[in-house]
Formats: structure tokens, sequence, C-alpha cells
């Protein structure tokens, strides 16, 4: 029910979620990805299942219609982070968390349905960043991970896109890499195919993905990698690692207009993140960070909109 990102050679969506599947193909093709391990659907099921616990959460979601998901979102996650887990799945989560033997962890939800070539549940479930490596601290945000599939967006957009409430969720656990600098890259251009772009700002990237600042923007021509275009965001503030919190500091003042990262550094991302893509076969947008000089892939998945 545990599974280390590593040893996972046959990785499958239905066991492992988007993201997990992601990684660890990643892995397999000898991407940068920080280690880690993911806890199945597998064990998100026996948890349903234990005491007989999945009968009343399956009656409740055949419930669950647009004027009432509100409500029963609500009932359900409170069930679930108030369940006792199997002891079968609490030691095997504590052992994989002593095995990776780190200071910090992100827990990242990883949905069966989600980050696939005709859906995308991209923000929708929940993540943690900078836990402390404690094995009951990890196992509480497990359970959050678990009760964020019924997060109120979340069960709208099942809704409107008709899949099933009660579906299948893993959840990584990964080494937190306390991030310089971070971005997202989407290997082909919104408006032109031709090209893909690099948004890079300070820190951690929680504050580009969730749009609470305006990232520096690279273009680059997806053959030669000329950089075709630049443009400096307002990156005034960044988070950052500090203990087991994240926390929203100022940028000094010098930086703040520069170029995040160099020439070289954007056709070393433009690269990696192409290979991506040949290795999936489709357009990817992906998040990196950069720590210490070294490149780091934290996740992929499809653009579902450029995906013919």
């Amino acid at each position: 029910m545990v599974k280390s990102l590593s040893e996972i050679k046959e990785p499958k969506i239905s066991e492992l979620g988007g993201k997990g599947y992601s990684l660890a193909v990643l892995m397999n093709n000898s991407f940068n990805v920080p280690k880690g391990f993911v806890i199945t659907s597998q064990a998100f099921f026996n948890f349903l299942r234990y005491k007989n616990f999945l009968n009343k959460i399956q009656k409740i979601t055949s419930q669950i219609n647009e004027s009432n998901f509100q409500e029963k979102s609500k009932d359900i996650k409170g069930l679930i982070l108030n369940k006792k887990m199997p002891k079968e799945i609490v030691s095997e989560i504590k052992e994989g968390v002593n095995k990776l033997d780190v200071k910090y962890v992100s827990a990242r939800s990883s949905a069966v349905s989600e980050d696939s070539l005709k859906a995308s549940f991209a923000g929708l479930h929940d993540t943690f960043l900078n836990i402390k490596a404690e094995p009951d601290l990890v196992l509480e945000n497990i359970r959050k991970c678990w009760a964020s599939l019924f997060n109120e967006r979340a069960v709208i957009y099942r809704i409107k896109k008709g899949i099933p409430h009660l579906e299948g969720i893993a959840v990584v656990i990964q080494e937190m890499i306390p991030a310089e600098i971070s971005g997202i890259t989407f290997t082909v251009h919104p408006t032109n195919e031709k090209s893909l772009i690099i948004e890079a700002s300070y820190g951690i990237g929680d504050m580009i993905v969730c749009g609470k600042l305006t990232p520096d923007d690279y273009i680059v021509d997806r053959e030669t990698l000329e950089i075709l275009e630049k443009r400096i965001g307002n990156k005034r503030k960044m988070s950052i690692c500090r203990g087991g919190e994240i926390k929203i500091i100022d940028v000094e003042k010098e930086h703040t207009e520069k170029q995040v990262i160099n020439d070289e550094t954007i056709n070393k991302i433009a690269r990696t993140c192409l290979d991506v893509e040949d290795v999936f076969k489709y357009p990817i947008d992906i998040e990196w960070c950069i720590f210490d000089n070294k490149l780091w892939l934290l996740q992929s998945r499809p653009i579902t909109g450029v995906i013919k």
C-alpha cells in the first residue's frame, strides 16, 4: 500500500493517481525528482472499508447534487478527518517516513482521474508543504489529502464532468526542496505552438501556482531554443521554508526588477522540459524548482487545452 517512487517500474494511474504516476515515470527516465513514496489508492479504499465505513460514504455520495454539494462535502470531509486509520496502513506509512530520512516533506493529493488527457483537477485537491517529517504529522496530512477529494470545487467539477465522486486517491510524500527559485513550464505556448513559455519567480512555487504574484515570463522557440521574448514580472514577495512553516517575505529591492534566471538556465529548463514532453508524447505543464544550482522536477501534467 506504500510504494517508493524509485522502485515503481510499471506505474499505473489507477494505483498512483495522476501526480504519482507522472513522478514515477520521470524517475524511471532518470529526471531529477525529489525522493519519496506513494500511499496508493488501495490504501485509501482499505481505509474506507475499515469497520464498514465505505457503506456510509457511498450513501452520502449517492445523494450529492448541485443544490446540496456544499453540505455533503462538509459531512464527508468531517467523517474522513475523524476516522481512525487501520493499523497496517499506519505501520507502512511510518516505515516509509523513517526510510525517507529527511527533515521536511510535502504531501500532495494524487487522485486517479486528475491530470488526465480529458480532465485536469489542478488546484482542486490539497497539497501541504514543508511538513516536519514526524510520522504522526505526516499521517495527519495524508488524512487531509484524502479528505480533499471532497473539496467543494472538486465535487462540483466532477458533477459537471460526469465523473464518479467515490474514486481512488493516492498521496505522494516527498522530500521538501527549499527552493531558491521556482517556476512552471508549458511546453506549448497557448497562442503559438512553435514556442514554449517558462514562468519563474523567487522562493518556492506556491505563490505562482495560486496567482499571488506576476512571475517573469520567458518565451522560447521549441526548435532552436532561442529566447524570443522576456517579460519581467512583479516579484516583490516570495515564499520560503522556515522551520516547519511557509513564510512570505519581501524580495530585496535590487532583485525585484531583475531577470530571475539567466539565459543559460532558461535554455537548460527548456531542454529538460522538452525531454519530458518526448517521454509522455504530449504537451506538458511542468512545475520545477532550483536549489543549490540543481534543477528539480516537482510535478507534470498534460496541457489539456492543446491535446488533439
